[in-house]
């Protein structure tokens, strides 16, 4: 109780000596307010941060002459000098211009929705734009955020808190997206969906946001798409892929968005300890048109196409493991082919009207058509050996003794499409300036055609196994029937935000009603501070991998899974050498039941429908990001978490969940040489304690042991030339070291038995170092 007396004593003393307030609004070009704008009043350095509308309030401990400095990412920083001589001032109004990037101009047109959590970070586009991680794909930056695990840099998969890849929402301009069903390993993987040319900012809760999002347990992840009011565009090509985006206006009331990408990663999948002949091909298209049909309706389509093409031959591997005076390994030659295709077309509509500057309604429709297919004729001779360390030995690192022979064949003849149709319609109603009341109904059909023939035969040690054999055809068809209602409360001081949701299933007939609340608090004494708190049910209704037993046959009389969120969390805005910076931190709980438990191979989970599990995560985060180089946006993450599971009947006790990953370190930081700008240097880092493992398809014993850990450094060099009077912008020439650490990061283990029985887990190892050079322009 003493902190709490001393920190509660230390705000009265504020109180007390303050004596004189100022209120004030900031706004873009268009009138709206900016939420998240830093204040900073000097000489004092008092500061706050504004609130949603755009409005602020400070403290002056006297009359006098002070000068207000205006921040934020997206827009130029504004001084205003103020000359106060009363205790009634006047409402100052703010108007801030958008920033003019060296590398891309940006124009917003109003202001994107936040997503309303106790854990939420914005992270804008610029701030991502030279990130050295391959691709620049969007998921490899996500998963510096402390939330966020993802031990695979050729993946988009990720998982939040110990959840499952499946427990994430991911929404462009608040349209569902899904990812591929089928995929079992990284790099079969295309490019995640986000497109960060086309996008202005982008959401991400890990946990406790409010009831309007639709019905996952782990995160939210909203992009926003932009807006753009003049023709512009850009251009990249790289050592893997290519890329162009154009942007621009059709008409005077019409603008639009198109990119594309191509992602070519032969290039570095030849860095993977399996040598053979790597064919990747992934391209996706993505279109936004957006119209205003009149001053109060609006009229969005999205349009996408993906297509990821993946094929292998595989020719050899060796991969050695343990210690420098035991070491093993593992010699396999193979014969054969894998061929995996994914192709995903998406079409949605999405009308905006507003009734009055009170009442706003918004409509989509979304239809996602998904095509994948796997076929696999592979065999595979292996052998396992000692390896000689004698560094005097005639037979130094070479084999010494055989541990184990024998042949793997695998064999798939797998098809998998889907159709996936949602329909939401949702009114929000401004009660008065500090209320707001919303509700909503929505329409979700998935529509899944799936034919299963696959098998594994091990020849070893003289005798034949059949490791797995699946024969099955499916079809599902769910409807599934949701509604929320929502109020919330904001006033000078505290804000509540509370609701709930409602979801129903026709194919399991279950009902899940999610309430949820939502409360904060900013001091009156110190603005800078905003505590957060959360507390509410998180439920998702089955999805079809969920359903599919290990042997291919379907249950669908299982229930949906269910959590219980606790989240306290804490922003603070701190300004250090005149630049704004915001330290966040949360603690949390989650308790969970009527889990599906699963085993992760690589990126494939196997789910085990007929059991149920109970669970629970508990952990802490912080977060510090800012402006440690003027003009930039840099971060620092870290995390502590433990994830863990029980499923009665099968586990005495609670063990680790596959996504538990106890301890994370990570920061992106940008840096430009002293006296010129235009030389940068990126460096995106992420360390993180090993996830558990098992041997395949054993319950008992999986996440029995633990992996090892991820370190990986990547670091990019650009030199930016700018065209201030010609057509092109800018032009960008980089170099980029992927792995600058060369650390080998395994991504999943081959379990293989010895002529003792004994079994020894051989790690697939990631991609290691690998040089890039990257140019890019822009128009």
């Amino acid at each position: 109780m003493r902190p709490l007396l001393v920190l509660l004593l230390f705000f009265l003393a504020n109180y007390s000596v303050a004596q004189i307030k100022i209120d004030g609004i900031v706004k873009n070009k268009t009138g709206s307010g900016i939420s998240g704008a830093n204040i900073l009043l000097l000489p004092d350095s008092s500061g706050t941060v504004t609130a949603n509308d755009g409005m602020f309030s400070l403290d002056l401990r006297q009359q006098g002459n002070y000068t207000l400095r205006i921040s934020h990412i997206q827009y130029q920083t504004l001084l205003i000098q103020l000359i106060i001589t009363s205790t009634n001032n006047d409402l100052i109004e703010v108007v801030l211009e958008d920033k003019q990037a060296v590398l891309e101009e940006l124009e917003v047109i109003g202001t994107e929705p936040a997503v309303i959590a106790v854990s939420r970070v914005r992270i804008n586009a610029e701030s991502i734009r030279l990130s050295p991680v391959p691709f620049q794909d969007f998921s490899n930056i996500l998963a510096t955020l402390p939330s966020v695990t993802s031990n695979n840099e050729l993946s988009s998969a990720y998982s939040v808190r110990g959840g499952s890849y499946d427990e994430n929402l991911v929404l462009v301009n608040n349209i569902p997206i899904y990812r591929p069903f089928l995929v079992r390993s990284g790099q079969q993987e295309g490019l995640s969906f986000i497109n960060i040319d086309l996008i202005s900012s982008v959401d991400f809760s890990a946990g406790g946001w409010s009831v309007e999002y639709d019905d996952k347990m782990a995160s939210v992840l909203a992009a926003h798409y932009k807006r753009p009011t003049k023709f512009s565009g850009s251009a990249m090509i790289s050592l893997l892929g290519a890329k162009a985006h154009l942007e621009g206006k059709l008409a005077d009331n019409v603008s639009f968005l198109a990119g594309i990408r191509h992602k070519r990663s032969g290039y570095l999948l030849n860095t993977l300890n399996v040598e053979g002949d790597y064919q990747p091909r992934f391209t996706d298209i993505q279109t936004l048109i957006h119209a205003d049909l009149s001053e109060r309706t609006s009229l969005e389509a999205l349009l996408t196409y993906a297509n990821n093409n993946y094929r292998v031959v595989p020719a050899a591997s060796e991969t050695s493991f343990g210690t420098f005076n035991k070491e093993l390994r593992l010699e396999v030659a193979f014969d054969g082919r894998q061929q995996f295709k994914y192709q995903t077309y998406q079409a949605a509509l999405k009308l905006n009207h507003r009734f009055s500057p009170k009442l706003n309604w918004r409509t989509f429709v979304s239809l996602a058509n998904s095509f994948e297919s796997e076929s696999i004729d592979l065999e595979g001779g292996y052998r396992l050996c000692d390896v000689d360390k004698n560094l005097s030995s005639n037979t130094f690192d070479e084999c010494i003794s055989i541990r184990g022979i024998g042949t793997l064949y695998n064999y798939s003849r797998n098809r998998l499409s889907a159709l996936l149709i949602d329909a939401e319609s949702s009114i929000s109603y401004s009660i008065n300036a500090s209320q707001t009341i919303s509700g909503g109904v929505a329409y979700a059909k998935q529509l899944f055609d799936d034919y299963l023939n696959e098998y594994e035969l091990i020849d070893s040690a003289g005798y034949t196994s059949v490791e797995t054999s699946i024969l099955a055809e499916n079809s599902t068809d769910a409807n599934l029937f949701k509604a929320f209602v929502q109020h919330s409360i904001n006033l000078t001081e505290w804000s509540w935000v509370y609701g709930a949701r409602i979801n129903y299933n026709t194919l399991n007939n279950q009902t899940l009603i999610s309430p949820r609340l939502i409360i904060g608090y900013i001091p009156a004494t110190n603005q800078n501070m905003n505590l957060k708190f959360g507390l509410g049910l998180y439920q998702q209704q089955p999805f079809y991998k969920e359903y599919r037993n290990t042997d291919g046959t379907l249950i669908t009389d299982i229930k949906g899974q269910s959590s219980v969120h606790f989240n306290l969390g804490m922003e603070y805005s701190l300004t250090w050498w005149d630049r704004p910076f915001i330290f966040t931190s949360e603690v949390y709980y989650k308790y969970l039941w009527n889990q599906v438990p699963y085993i992760i191979e690589n990126v494939r989970q196997q789910y085990f429908p007929e059991y149920t599990a109970n669970a629970h995560s508990i952990g802490f985060e912080a977060r510090l990001g800012g402006e440690f180089i003027p003009g930039t946006e840099s971060w620092f993450s870290f995390g502590l978490m433990s994830a863990q599971e029980q499923i009665p009947g099968l586990d005495a006790e609670f063990i680790r969940r596959p996504t538990d990953q106890r301890f994370k370190v990570a920061f992106t930081f940008e840096d430009h040489i002293p006296g010129d700008p235009s030389l940068r240097v990126n460096l995106s880092f992420q360390y993180g304690s090993g996830l558990p493992l098992g041997p395949p398809d054993n319950l008992e014993l999986r996440n029995s042991f633990s992996g090892d850990d991820y370190t990986r450094l990547d670091i990019g060099f650009s030199k930016i030339i700018s065209f201030r009077e010609k057509f092109f912008k800018f032009l960008r020439v980089g170099v980029e070291i992927n792995n600058l650490l060369g650390n080998r990061n395994a991504v999943s283990y081959i379990w293989i038995k010895d002529v003792n029985n004994q079994q020894f887990a051989v790690p697939n190892y990631l991609t290691g170092r690998l040089f890039n050079v990257v140019v890019s322009t822009g128009f």
